[in-house]
Order: structure tokens, then C-alpha cells, then sequence
């Protein structure tokens, strides 16, 4: 069995097609690339909805109007994930009118409300689900696997999946929302998790949030890619129209990752870049920047050397994309969204460093 994995989609600016009715055009080159396989994932990060406004508190809201699952169609997209830090941006209200339009559209989701999704094809049976870690600042995460909300990435909740898939003879695919946006380094802790994982079971891991490409490794049988970047993304704009985040080199970059399971084995897999340019899709060489990216995590010396790189990078884009914080920044700051975005992350980051604890325990 064949399948194609992408990385973060938000069908938003050039990519909505109330925007721009040429989308189907200026992505052929995507689709081109898609059209041969047997299975085809990506994390969708808009929640397809009709609402105009929303009470969850965050500096950026994602969202795309419903008609834009025709998109998603042209691409011939079989399943996403929705466990990441935007799909709750309007809300239950919202994330329930994106499921509804999924399924009409006959697209699989998982990722949400303790769901899986479990296919078999060729003779195959291959078992997806989706994880959203507390270091991407999301909201409505929920602990339990028979809860409602975003499926939460925990040591606990990962290997009582492996355990399921195990029992009924099921290849494990988990995709996975975690890391630092704009660094092409991801962090030290959930490569010690990644490992632990692969000694468990052979596994594919589907890693996105960072926006970026990063690298991709391979441990007893497993396959793990950090993060495939942007496939479809597009300048942010904050609900209120005061904060814009633009994209840059780095964030256009991209790669679909071809991976061939027969007999619960990953038998091949190859990487094929593409490029977000001004109007279309284009056809990128990622392959020295991915083995570049992919040296930097083999075997780390220094984890303090290492963990300032990924806060170096990650800091010298933000100071790129939003200057220096001024009295103005400061000012655009003190609403609603942004206050309370503020003291939620305070929570989920004590949160999270109880998680980490875990994710690097021997």
C-alpha cells in the first residue's frame, strides 16, 4: 500500500477560493504529485466553518469558509487529522461544522473525541491517530481517550494506542502536533519520546506545527519526520485585522513523503519538495536541506548547545516577522484575545514541562 503524507494545510488567503477561484489551477502541481497513490493524509489546521466570531482566546485564529473542502476534494485528500492548536479556534460550534462537512464531502477525519481511524486495503490493515502536544499552545485539549476535545499527545495516551494496534495486527500511523514554529530543530525531549516509541513497535510518525521542514529519521524499522512544513498555507491575520503573520523562505518549503507498507513493514519511502511561489506550486529540491536537517538530530552531544540553536533560530525569525515590541506592539496587545491567550499559556506550559518529565524519563 502507498501513501502520501503533507504537511500543514490551512485553506486560507490565496488558498480560499472565495479569495481566489483560481486555487484549483495555481496547486495542479500538487495534485499531479498525489494522483498515484493508494491513500493520501495531511493535517488539516482551518476549521471549515461559516462562523464569524469566536470567545476562545488566542493572538491567531485560523478558519476557511465550508466551500473550501472542495479543495481538499481536487487534491484527492482520503483523511486528515484535526488534532492540532487551531482546529477549536471557533469553538465546538466550529469544529463541529467542520467534521459535518468532511463527511459530507466523504473525507475520513481523526484526532478529536478519542478518534481513530482504522483502513484496510491490499491485505493491509493500518490503524491513524492524532495528537496534539501542550508545547503548541492549543485549546480543548482533552486527557481521556473517551473524552471530547483534542486528542492529547502523553506518553500514557500513545502507548495505549501501540497496545490497541498491536492486538488486532494493526500498523500504527501517528500523527502528532507538537515542537516550536520557525525552527528547523525539533525539541530535544520529543526525540527522546520518539525513541521510546520505536522501540515499542515499528511506527510512521506524521509530525507537523513548526511550519518548517525538519528532519526525518529511521529507528528499529521506524520512520519518523518531524515536520513536512507548510503544504498549504498562506499569510495570518488576526481576527481583529491589527496582527499579520507573513510567511518567509523557510515556511514555503515543503515535501510530500511517499511511504510503502506491505505486510506490516515499511518497505520504501522517498521525499518530493515543493515550492509555496507568489502564484503557483512548484517543483523544490529539498533533499540536501532535509539530509542537512536530518544530521543535526543523529546523535546529539550537547543537549544545552542544542536546545539554544532551536531558541536562537526560532528567535531571530519572530524578531524578522514582528520587529521589536514597541509601545505600539505592546498596545495591540492589551485585549481580550491576547490577555487571556496569555495567562492559558502560562497554564499549559506548567503543564507541559509535567509531560516532559515523561518523554525523557529512561
Amino acid at each position: 500500500m502507498k501513501i502520501a503524507f503533507l504537511g500543514d494545510i490551512a485553506l486560507i488567503g490565496k488558498y480560499n477560493l472565495n479569495n481566489n477561484p483560481n486555487v484549483r489551477d495555481e496547486i495542479e502541481y500538487l495534485k499531479k504529485i498525489l494522483k498515484n497513490y493508494d491513500y493520501r493524509i495531511a493535517n488539516l489546521e482551518s476549521p471549515l466553518t461559516e462562523r464569524k466570531s469566536t470567545f476562545v482566546c488566542k493572538s491567531m485564529h485560523l478558519k476557511s469558509s465550508v466551500v473550501n473542502v472542495g479543495v481538499l476534494k481536487y487534491l484527492g485528500i482520503d483523511a486528515v487529522t484535526l488534532a492540532n492548536n487551531h482546529i477549536m479556534d471557533f469553538g465546538r460550534k466550529g469544529l463541529e461544522e467542520t467534521i459535518n462537512v468532511l463527511e459530507n464531502a466523504k473525507i475520513k477525519w481523526y484526532g478529536i473525541d478519542g478518534k481513530e481511524l482504522l483502513i484496510e486495503k491490499q491485505g493491509q490493515k493500518i490503524s491513524f491517530s492524532g495528537f496534539c502536544c501542550y508545547s503548541t499552545n492549543g485549546t480543548g485539549y482533552c486527557k481521556t481517550n473517551n473524552g471530547k476535545g483534542i486528542n492529547l499527545l502523553t506518553e500514557e495516551s500513545v502507548f495505549c494506542q501501540l497496545k490497541k494496534d498491536e492486538k488486532r495486527n494493526a500498523f500504527s500511523v501517528l500523527s502528532i502536533h507538537w515542537g516550536m514554529e520557525h525552527t528547523n530543530y525539533p525539541a530535544y525531549e520529543h526525540i527522546c519520546l520518539v525513541k521510546k516509541i520505536a522501540m515499542k513497535k515499528p511506527v510512521i510518525i506524521h509530525g507537523h506545527h513548526p511550519h518548517v521542514i525538519q528532519g526525518i529519521s529511521n529507528i528499529n524499522n521506524s520512520l519518523i519526520m518531524y515536520s513536512q512544513g507548510n503544504a498549504l498555507f498562506d499569510d495570518c491575520k488576526s481576527i481583529n485585522g491589527k496582527f499579520e503573520v507573513a510567511l518567509n523562505e523557510n515556511n514555503r518549503k515543503s515535501f510530500v513523503m511517499e511511504v510503502t507498507i506491505d505486510h506490516n513493514k515499511i518497505q520504501d519511502y522517498k521525499e518530493i519538495g515543493f515550492y509555496m511561489g507568489d502564484i503557483e506550486i512548484e517543483p523544490y529540491n529539498i533533499q540536501e536541506e532535509l539530509l542537512e536537517a536530518s544530521k543535526k538530530i543523529q546523535d546529539i552531544k550537547n543537549i544545552g548547545q542544542y536546545e539554544r540553536l532551536r531558541k536562537e533560530q526560532f528567535q531571530k525569525v519572530i524578531n524578522e516577522k514582528f520587529g521589536k515590541h514597541n509601545i505600539q506592539w505592546l498596545i495591540s496587545k492589551m485585549n481580550y484575545y491576547a490577555i487571556g491567550a496569555k495567562i492559558q499559556t502560562y497554564f499549559r506550559e506548567r503543564m507541559y514541562k509535567k509531560e516532559v518529565k515523561k518523554f525523557i524519563r529512561k
